[in-house]
């Protein structure tokens, strides 16, 4: 059973991914969601390792300059737990591309995400 992640502030992105994760994926899975950043990382650390983590980019403002999606995923990639994770940056920030590449992460942005599903489906697999 794939073991998903995501880590995301708003509850409609929240319940695409949710929508879009049951459409596409036809054998049960394990979602979690976290609400911020640093819920998103106890996680990772609590819980037995997932397949793919999802990650936004842009929520909680502690982590100026940083975003805290960058915060994230670069504690998140300390974790021997997440060794064989996928990490997917999704958001809609203009420089999604150059940060996720920084990160050493995939993405999609979240206008491609609704505009072209396939997109969004093709990281799952």
């Amino acid at each position: 059973m794939k073991r998903i992640l995501v880590v995301e502030d708003s509850p409609q992105w929240q319940n695409f991914h949710k929508t879009m994760l049951e459409a596409h994926l036809k054998e049960p899975f394990c979602l979690k969601i976290a609400s911020s950043a640093r819920e998103g990382l106890k996680i990772v650390e609590d819980e037995e390792p997932f397949d793919i983590i999802f990650s936004d980019l842009q929520m909680e403002t502690e982590f100026l300059p940083k975003f805290a999606g960058e915060w994230f995923v670069e504690n998140a990639k300390n974790s021997p737990k997440t060794a064989k994770s996928k990490i997917v940056l999704v958001s809609a920030t203009y420089n999604i591309g150059f940060i996720a590449a920084q990160l050493g992460v995939e993405y999609v942005s979240k206008r491609t995400a609704i505009n072209f599903p396939d997109a969004y489906f093709s990281v799952i697999d």
